[in-house]
């Protein structure tokens, strides 16, 4: 059975996991239009990616915990998709 997965994710300039325990999902991953700076988004491998406000990226069957993202206070992103 496929749960339904809803976080919004509050920004900071340090990384902060996508989910703070180990959470293989299906998701698309959105950036607030209201954001006024590029996030970083930072995968397994390390590297580091900018996303601009109002980005969607489509994840399929990634392990949530193991993405980190950063930004500046106040500034957010949304998961929404189904685990399981």
């Amino acid at each position: 059975m496929r749960n339904f997965i809803a976080l919004k994710i509050d920004l900071d300039s340090t990384y902060v996991s996508l989910s703070a325990t180990p959470l293989v999902a299906t998701c698309t991953l959105t950036f607030a239009h209201t954001n006024t700076q590029d996030a970083t988004l930072k995968g397994t491998d390390g590297k580091e990616l900018l996303i601009p406000p109002g980005a969607q990226y489509r994840l399929e069957r990634v392990d949530l915990s193991q993405i980190q993202i950063k930004s500046k206070a106040g500034e957010c992103a949304y998961v929404v998709g189904h685990g399981g």
